[in-house]
């Protein structure tokens, strides 16, 4: 390979891979990540975010029942553990969401004070789906393994959790009522 394909005006060198052979014999090169970047764009785009939402709360979903197995393993009364796990894989699904699948709805300005209120918000509207969640745990499981019983109350909260989510604690334009006080017009 050439300096010339290793490094292009001035700019620091890239990774190359070959792009086929035209009739000449020579070979193309482009940069590796120009064919993953429409892609990259297209999973960071807001038609894509309920799969975003799929994979955080997947990911979340697969650290309670992790969580869960592991409490339970080492002599947990199965209820104690699931709330345990639910809690903490709840505040790892908060991050996910806010780095991830909200994360064109971050603030550039304000963001301690912003991420804190968000992540209250978020406390609070995941505790009517997390009530629920342990609602369907608690029923389900005299009649199914706990592991089972807990993917079916994670099942249960998941549309309620993306919708509220969605309109009210990433919501993507935050309203300021303090500039309109006092102005009628």
């Amino acid at each position: 390979m050439s300096s010339e394909n290793t490094r292009r005006a001035g700019r620091p060198a890239r990774v190359w891979a070959r792009r086929g052979r035209p009739a000449d014999g020579r070979a193309r090169l482009r940069p590796l990540h120009a064919g993953t970047t429409r892609a990259v764009r297209s999973l960071l785009s807001e038609r894509a975010r309920p799969l975003r939402f799929a994979v955080t709360g997947g990911l979340a979903g697969l650290l309670q029942l992790a969580l869960l197995a592991l409490l339970t393993r080492h002599g947990w009364d199965s209820i104690l553990a699931n709330v345990v796990a639910l809690l903490l894989s709840t505040q790892a699904n908060f991050a996910l969401s806010y780095l991830f699948t909200w994360r064109d709805r971050r603030p550039h300005e304000g963001t301690p004070p912003v991420v804190f209120v968000r992540w209250a918000a978020y406390q609070g509207s995941v505790a009517g789906t997390a009530l629920l969640n342990m609602l369907v745990f608690v029923a389900t499981r005299a009649v199914l393994p706990p592991l089972v019983a807990s993917a079916a109350g994670l099942a249960v909260g998941a549309s309620g959790n993306f919708v509220i989510g969605d309109r009210f604690v990433f919501r993507g334009h935050q309203v300021d009522f303090s500039r309109n006080v006092g102005h009628h017009g």
